[in-house]
């Protein structure tokens, strides 16, 4: 560890003196292979495309880091280009270190669109991971938060962690509220922002106690968007204004965005959330 932590503090010092001019998707992969293959020492590390790495540890196992919200981050700031290396690169370290033993205590669900479940490791990947629908776009993916990374599990994880799957979303949720910091709603005139942390906003849509009763005081029905990993944004069914200022907001941010989920809108109703 105190060889990543170094390779981390040399690429912050690189970063501070001056913004390199903008990578090509190709240089950003090859420069974060190289930092990757220095703090991996004795693991091939290659490049498979741009924007994607395989790892083959000395037992044989690999795993694959995909760098494409990462070269968005650094697209949207090149002047914190190694800021951004170092963030991914120690979360992907921690991944490449090999399994550990679930811990039932940082149980996580996260809430993910489909075309995710298409993008990143296609139907191999989908096999080792424990999944469960919430409509007809969304799933819930249940992950181990970690000190750098949200590690997705396997069902064969859970069952040596002792956590039987009837039980797995009330262990989950319950975990959320407790690691997640108070979420907090931050009002405007058309459209909102929901607040809770950077990692897990989109799973604020699992805590009923937010959506239920008239607290958040909108227009008409709930609507939301989750156009990325940490924005959550409503306004009410009969903001007409509102829903067509959230649907712009949801589209750009959609795009623009790291950690993208989706550009479609949901309305709660009925205590679940279902396409708008």
């Amino acid at each position: 560890m105190k060889r990543i932590f170094a390779l981390i503090v040399c690429l912050l010092a690189l970063g501070a003196h001056a913004a390199a001019d903008m990578l090509s998707p190709e240089q950003f992969t090859e420069e974060f292979r190289a930092a990757l293959a220095g703090a991996l020492p004795g693991q091939a590390v290659k490049v498979v495309e741009p924007l994607q790495i395989n790892v083959k540890r000395p037992d044989g196992e690999e795993a694959t880091a995909f760098l494409d919200n990462a070269y968005n981050e650094y697209s949207g700031a090149p002047a914190a280009k190694a800021q951004v290396i170092a963030k991914y690169l120690a979360s992907f370290v921690e991944t490449a270190q090999g399994p550990r033993p679930l811990n039932p205590e940082r149980i996580v669900p996260v809430v993910k669109d489909r075309a995710w479940l298409k993008n990143v490791g296609g139907s191999k990947a989908k096999s080792k991971q424990v999944i469960e629908d919430l409509n007809a776009d969304l799933v819930v993916i249940y992950a181990e938060d970690g000190p750098q990374n949200i590690r997705y599990f396997s069902a064969e994880d859970l069952d040596k962690a002792g956590v039987q799957r009837p039980a797995l979303r009330e262990l989950a949720i319950a975990n959320l509220r407790r690691l997640l910091p108070p979420p907090e709603a931050v009002k405007g005139p058309q459209i909102s922002m929901m607040t809770a942390g950077q990692d897990y906003v989109s799973s604020l849509l699992l805590l009923d106690e937010i959506w239920n009763g008239d607290k958040l005081d909108v227009e008409g029905e709930i609507v939301i968007a989750i156009p990325t990993r940490d924005v959550l944004l409503f306004t009410g069914s009969d903001n007409k204004d509102g829903v067509k200022k959230l649907r712009e907001l949801a589209r750009k941010a959609h795009a623009d965005g790291p950690y993208s989920l989706t550009d479609r809108l949901f309305v709660y109703r009925s205590g679940r959330f279902e396409r708008f």
